[in-house]
């Protein structure tokens, strides 16, 4: 069995330094039937650890009356992480918040007068009654009996400290937790302004704040700044010393879910800055919240989701948890998937290297986000050898361009760059590559492919070696974004703009469109490209025989207008994907008079999956209007007109496909 661990530094498997990426998916948020196709997307995009909350309320809304059913059932959810190749981590609460119905407290919970979240022992006892339901679902998938748990989050920003609470109480649930007979070689808290009792204390960074109370901009967002250990300690935010544990994250913003009055719209670019920057900073565990969009489920009683009218902080939309995920509401891959892939390649050939790399920010390096005149860099070494990363981007903020940069590491003075607004990367010194050494370069080193260590860069790489070159492959950066790499009969790189999804079942591409591709090596019986390296290949989709009529009704109402969405033509791909262009306050969907989606607008089309109800042929659509002056915040203002900003501007269907690639369909399609 493989022994998993930890040092003051870094984690460990089998003894050896571990920097793995972790994305939060919450099983009970998404439909059954599709755990298993949207987990193995997870694992095409780099995660190797797959996190969930277990909201209590979405089990035991009625007291005694717990459910592991449907889209409950977290021991099918764990089976299939444990089939895919993917571990877990559970985060049971009790209280978990995650934009829940009061933090995922039933709401029967709440009237029995318990103090809750201390150590009231009729709170105690309910919790250990849940808990205990749900051991009897996970037992077999914890690590000891062959399964993927390898870790259990206690409690979640819990900050509560008179008697009762504090570090005491989150002792006292990890030992009722251990009791009870759970067990993981991690057990975590979150560590910010948190209680952490004797656990792992695990850090998060959103680079921007939609529950905070402002309807206007916000100062820039920290999470585009260096901070090394050092830093942390002396902002003293935190309730245990930094210097005892590991440096990991676990709510790295993987987008960010908008509530009534913030409404940010976040981009694949600042998922990847930002994501950088907690690298360069020393981060040991790369944790994304969310990595998988999901829809909140009707309760019986009530909606589940956060909400002011029962206490919460924020309104938010009833059903849509979309979060702009790396992998949104519907299973569709955005921006920031790439982003992450391309980190994730890179810690899965290098992060026993990376990891044992102490991380050193300048002692003038800028503090302050609000500073965009000098160049952010941070170096991440082991004493010799190791990578200098540079951010010059900050969200919403026009950063300097800087000529003539001449980066160094220690003995090592790399040649002169130019760095652009808005780039971010990381450059090696003293890499190792098997029996020579790269003293410097100008490129991001990605991945490893056979004997070939594959780079990106959007300018002269400026390879430097200590002894003979060792065979390198010089990517693009937008290349690199669109990387997998898949196994045919051995490793291949392959770049495509849309989703390419390796199973054990084949290589799968999920085209909307033609499919336009290149590998690294050629295929089988393929050929290489002009360019000597990369082999090209196309491949047709079938023509979609889906058509879509839009037809307004008449609404006497300035508050909303409705569309009848009718759908024609039989479907033969995997999806069919809405996108609903309009401007306004919200929008819902609605089947057989039911809602069945929503959505508050944010400046991008919404996108709605229609394969969960199986491709339902009249939809209506009710889009509502903004009124002029409204508390919210949008990145961009809407156009208004007579005091409300209310229009629709088209609603287009985009089937998907499915294609299986394989070398023989591929070469009889190569350009």
């Amino acid at each position: 069995m493989t022994q998993y661990g930890w040092t003051e530094r870094y984690l460990t498997r089998d003894g050896k330094p571990w920097l793995p990426v972790m994305g939060e998916f919450h099983f009970s948020r998404y439909p059954r039937r599709y755990w298993r196709e949207e987990l193995e997307k997870m694992k095409a995009g780099g995660v190797e650890i797959v996190s969930t909350y277990v909201f209590w309320n979405h089990h035991e809304e009625n007291p005694g009356a717990i459910r592991w059913d449907g889209d409950r059932d977290i021991r099918t959810f764990l089976q299939y992480c444990r089939e895919v190749g993917l571990l877990a981590f559970l985060r049971p609460g009790p209280w978990c918040h995650g934009e829940a119905r009061h933090g995922g407290f039933p709401d029967w919970l709440l009237e029995t007068g318990y103090r809750l979240r201390s150590n009231d022992p009729g709170y105690l006892a309910a919790v250990k009654r849940f808990w205990s339901s749900l051991y009897e679902q996970v037992e077999p998938a914890l690590l000891k009996n062959g399964g993927p748990v390898i870790g259990i989050q206690i409690e979640n920003e819990y900050s509560s400290g008179s008697e009762g609470k504090g570090d005491s109480h989150i002792r006292t649930l990890t030992r009722l937790a251990r009791e009870i007979g759970f067990d993981a070689p991690y057990w975590t808290a979150t560590g910010w302004s948190s209680y952490v009792g004797d656990l792992l204390p695990v850090s998060g960074g959103y680079v921007e704040a939609p529950w905070d109370s402002s309807t206007d901009e916000l100062p820039a967002s920290d999470c585009f700044v260096f901070a090394d250990k050092e830093h942390l300690l002396n902002i003293g935010t935190y309730r245990f010393d930094p210097a005892r544990f590991p440096f990991l994250t676990a709510e790295l913003g993987g987008g960010l879910q908008v509530t009534y009055n913030r409404r940010p719209r976040v981009s694949g670019t600042d998922t990847g800055a930002s994501s950088l920057v907690k690298l360069g900073s020393g981060a040991n565990l790369m944790g994304y919240y969310v990595y998988h969009g999901g829809t909140n489920p009707v309760g019986e009683r009530y909606t589940l989701q956060e909400s002011r009218s029962v206490g919460n902080a924020c309104d938010l939309p009833p059903l849509s948890y979309d979060f702009q995920a790396p992998l949104r509401e519907y299973g569709s891959v955005a921006d920031s998937f790439r982003e992450i892939r391309m980190l994730a390649l890179f810690l899965h050939d290098f992060g026993e290297t990376l990891a044992p790399m102490d991380a050193v920010v300048p002692p003038d390096a800028p503090r302050d986000p609000e500073e965009t005149e000098t160049l952010r860099t941070a170096v991440r070494t082991d004493g010799r050898a190791g990578f200098v990363f540079v951010n010059n981007y900050q969200r919403r903020r026009t950063m300097r361009r800087h000529d003539d940069v001449r980066l160094s590491a220690g003995d090592v003075a790399f040649p002169p760059i130019t760095v652009l607004p808005g780039e971010y990367f990381f450059v090696p010194f003293r890499m190792k590559l098997g029996n020579t050494e790269l003293l410097s370069a100008a490129a991001t080193p990605l991945c490893r492919v056979r004997d070939t260590v594959v780079f990106y860069a959007d300018r002269d790489p400026q390879y430097r070696w200590n002894g003979p070159a060792a065979k390198v492959l010089t990517l693009s950066r937008e290349d690199a974004k669109n990387a997998a790499k898949v196994r045919f009969d051995d490793d291949y790189l392959v770049i495509c703009d849309q989703p390419v999804i390796g199973t054990a079942a084949g290589v799968f591409c999920l085209a909307r469109r033609a499919v336009e591709l290149k590998t690294y090596p050629a295929l089988p019986g393929g050929a290489k490209g002009p360019d000597g390296t990369l082999a090209r290949y196309a491949l047709p989709i079938p023509p979609s025989k889906v058509r879509l009529q839009v037809r307004p009704r008449a609404v006497e109402s300035d508050l909303y207008r409705e569309y009848d969405l009718l759908l024609d033509g039989e479907v033969t791909g995997d999806d069919v994907f809405l996108k609903v262009d309009y401007e306004g306050d919200r929008a819902e969907l609605l089947l057989d008079g039911r809602t069945v989606a929503d959505d508050f607008y944010r400046g991008e089309a919404w996108e709605i999956g229609l394969k969960r109800w199986d491709f339902p042929k009249v939809l209506l659509l009710r889009v509502f209007a903004m009124r002029q002056g409204a508390p919210v915040f949008t990145d961009e203002p809407l156009t208004y007109e007579n005091g409300r900003a209310l229009r629709l501007n088209g609603v287009t269907a985009q089937e998907e496909f499915r294609l299986r690639l394989s070398p023989e369909t591929l070469c009889a399609q190569r350009l």
